[in-house]
């Protein structure tokens, strides 16, 4: 397996949902990590610390790009959704996207230490 190289962020609107989905990727031997609700956008706004929201910021600060993926993320805890991260290496991201998939996870996004990609399992048709 490769080092950890990145991380995988997905909004998932329902609780449930979003309670299967760390147990699933901790029976893959995933660890997660869940944000939610006003402590979830008080740590997606933090500038220091390490971990998921960490990555996030200087992600975003770097590329300049904090309307489409801090923004978003802190609509989708305002509204009551749950965003879930996911620490990977490479080759695991495929596997990550389906089990976020399987249960409810969308604008899902791969961070890496100086890029960020939009994710989903299959390419749209077009």
């Amino acid at each position: 397996m490769d080092d950890l190289t990145g991380t995988v962020v997905a909004v998932i609107d329902d609780r449930e949902q979003a309670r299967e989905a760390l147990l699933a990727l901790a029976s893959a031997g995933f660890a997660a990590e869940l944000l939610h609700g006003d402590e979830g956008r008080a740590l997606l706004g933090k500038e220091t610390g390490e971990g998921f929201t960490s990555i996030v910021r200087r992600l975003v600060l770097d590329s300049g790009d904090e309307t489409s993926i801090a923004e978003r993320m802190d609509g989708a805890l305002a509204r009551g959704a749950y965003i879930t991260s996911v620490d990977i290496s490479s080759d695991q991201v495929h596997e990550v996207v389906l089990i976020l998939e399987e249960h409810g996870g969308h604008d899902m996004w791969r961070l890496g230490e100086s890029s960020h990609d939009r994710l989903q399992s299959e390419p749209e048709p077009g």
